[in-house]
């Protein structure tokens, strides 16, 4: 089924429920990445915004590098990319003077043939919502703005919400629902879940959208203060505006007026030829760390900002959402279609530990960034989350081995093989879409792996790989020939193995000489074995 486009009804009015349909509130990054995997797999999917349109603001500022991965996944990378820039280096002054520059991470690694995408893209989070808004559009899907969710309700037939537009009231039933409708979030206040942790109202923030004079566009300015009054810079790509964020007094609240943020910068910087022109977007960030004690209550989920609120040091918040919203996406539209109903249970247990361990770092960061350390003095490669992993999920159907071996729960990297024409083919090319992989290497492997594609034909997709350019046996095989050797380095590869990699590119089973009937069962946890009506 494809998406709908719903633009409101009759108060009153009530539309049954037809087949698995999933409701997803909050139109931001997370709700259209989670629309994006839902629709790409054919699940019905309404996706209302209370707001009247998308957000201008920049608010986030970068995609981390295991984001960009999702994003390949999704089809988009390539215009991500082509709208950032590759690399941003931070300028520190003390009023004229310079006082150095640095990359935003320092030592980041060039691409390589396992990681494509190393480095953090600076990107505005208006442009990331643009591009999601235009591929959910490719997949027939829309935003429906200025819906509000009013109310409610589950029962052992599915979730019932109380939306309100503005032709009036009205009623719809969905299989699930998923709150990612942002810190405020309506969908967790109606259920009732804690939200803990600290705010801490001496510490406030602006963060602005404006457009500068005096500055070139060439660095992410900095002037460093260790009493809190820091003052930053970044131009945005593809734009001609500038994020500012400065350090503001604890009582401000509101939009100041642009006499006043020029008289902000003008102090900060100790410079009368940085002119801010005009303002775009503005917000007042106050120090706020919370984050779920559960991140389901039923057949209804939080995703994003709605389960974890992060500082926003380290550029961490948006990313941690979309991962969440990729990690679920694909489960339920899993169990849609047949898939064990307990394959829900592990988004929880393998995002919410993620979640604490994120917010501790972003919190660190930002208690760094108060006392006037720039991003590129003490960022580190975990802000990266290429090391994101889950080595405690029930979704590991083999035992964690060596350390530096890929192995179940961990991420599966990328690599150059030669496809069957002799044309290069990444890895990443053969893992993207909706699919599980099975990559066989070895005879046995090879047997196993077309076995258990041919049963889960509409979700496993089966990949022979070979150390050389030698021909397999078998009418009508594509093989791939690793012939760089990067593959069975990568994944630590000595005789005949197979590895099936998740849907979201995780690694889930690795298994030395393979036991069709044993995979048969692992698979049969989260694969569905028949097509919904």
């Amino acid at each position: 089924m494809a998406l709908r486009e719903v633009n409101g009804g009759p108060a009153g009015a009530r539309r049954r429920s037809s087949g698995g349909r999933v409701l997803v509130v909050g139109a931001g990054p997370v709700g259209l990445v989670a629309a994006i995997e839902l629709a790409r797999r054919g699940v019905d999917v309404r996706l209302v915004d209370k707001s009247g349109g998308p957000s201008p603001g920049s608010r986030g500022k970068g995609l981390q590098p295991r984001s960009i991965e999702v994003f390949d996944d999704l089809g988009v990378a390539g215009r991500i990319v082509a709208t950032s820039r590759s690399r941003l280096a931070i300028r520190k002054y003390r009023d004229r003077a310079v006082l150095g520059t640095s990359d935003v991470v320092p030592d980041a690694p060039e691409p390589t043939a396992s990681t494509p995408y190393p480095r953090t893209v600076p990107i505005p989070q208006w442009r990331v919502e643009e591009i999601l808004r235009e591929r959910l559009g490719e997949l027939g899907g829309t935003v429906e703005y200025g819906t509000e969710l009013a109310g409610l309700k589950q029962d052992s037939d599915g979730v019932h919400a109380s939306l309100q537009t503005a032709s009036g009231s009205e009623s719809d039933s969905f299989s699930y629902a998923i709150g990612c409708d942002g810190a405020s979030s309506t969908v967790r206040k109606l259920l009732e879940i804690g939200f803990l942790g600290q705010t801490d109202e001496t510490v406030r923030m602006l963060t602005a959208d404006v457009e500068v004079s005096g500055l070139d566009r060439d660095f992410w300015h900095w002037w460093p203060s260790a009493d809190g009054k820091l003052l930053a810079l970044c131009p945005l790509a593809a734009t001609d505006t500038f994020q500012l964020q400065v350090g503001v007094a604890p009582d401000t609240a509101g939009e100041l007026p642009l006499a006043q943020i020029q008289a902000l910068v003008q102090e900060r910087s100790g410079r009368t030829d940085i002119r801010v022109r005009r303002v775009e977007w503005q917000s007042i960030w106050r120090f706020n760390v919370r984050m779920v004690d559960r991140y389901r209550t039923g057949r209804v989920f939080l995703a994003g900002d709605s389960a974890h609120v992060h500082s926003p040091a380290g550029g961490l918040g948006m990313n941690t959402g979309i991962q969440d919203a990729y990690n679920l996406g694909w489960k339920i539209a899993h169990v849609l279609r047949g898939a064990p109903a307990g394959l829900l249970d592990t988004y929880e247990q393998e995002r919410l530990p993620i979640a604490a361990d994120v917010l501790n770092l972003s919190s660190k960061l930002i208690a760094g960034r108060i006392k006037g350390v720039a991003p590129g003095d003490r960022q580190g490669s975990d802000t990266l989350q290429l090391n994101v992993h889950y080595p405690v999920s029930e979704l590991n159907g083999s035992r964690r081995g060596e350390q530096t071996m890929v192995q179940a729960g961990d991420r599966a990297p990328d690599s150059l093989l030669q496809g069957p024409d002799g044309s290069a083919v990444r890895l990443f090319d053969l893992l993207r879409g909706p699919h599980t992989s099975a990559l066989a290497f070895g005879p046995r492997s090879f047997k196993v792996a077309d076995a258990l594609a041919e049963h889960f034909r509409d979700h496993l997709k089966s990949f022979p790989l070979l150390p050389a350019a030698v021909p397999t046996t078998g009418p009508n095989r594509t093989q791939f020939t690793d012939n760089e050797g990067h593959t069975h380095q990568n994944y630590s590869i000595n005789g005949d193995t197979l590895l099936i990699i998740r849907p979201d590119g995780y690694v889930g089973l690795r298994a030395a000489d393979p036991d069709e009937a044993e995979i048969f069962q692992y698979l049969s946890q989260f694969l569905p074995t028949h097509q919904a009506n």
